[in-house]
């Protein structure tokens, strides 16, 4: 069982996913802001196995979104993996965002509407790429 971070201000995407992670036996706590996330990460970053991030959250900022948050997970020591969704932003293409994630180290990118098993094999090898 792992446990992950889910960020993502659409609550309907936030609960299907977390659905889907708890259905694989998974434990999935949800953060609505990047705010939160980070709180989460303070409080409990060692014991998150990865992480679900969305890229355009509509709190976020150009200057701080969810590719900031991502990079953080990459620094950290050790660094937490990742999946990137994003359903595209303001001026970005997907192809800049995926190149993006890419060089951050995502697992994976995963567009909006992405199906469950898209997300659920994003999810496995975003674990096994877990230390």
């Amino acid at each position: 069982m792992a446990t992950i971070l889910v960020v993502d201000d659409n609550e309907d995407v936030a609960e299907t996913v977390s659905i889907n992670l708890k259905e694989a036996g998974h434990h999935a706590i949800t953060a609505p802001t990047l705010h939160q996330a980070r709180q989460e990460m303070q409080h409990r970053g060692d014991s998150f196995n990865g992480a679900i991030v969305d890229i355009w959250m509509t709190n976020g900022t150009a200057t701080d979104n969810g590719l900031h948050f991502a990079e953080e997970l990459s620094r950290r020591s050790p660094p937490i993996p990742f999946v990137v969704i994003s359903g595209g932003g303001p001026g970005k293409t997907l192809e800049s965002v995926a190149a993006r994630a890419d060089s951050l180290g995502a697992v994976a990118v995963l567009f909006k509407p992405f199906d469950d098993d898209e997300l659920m094999a994003a999810v496995k090898s975003m674990l096994d790429h877990h230390h």
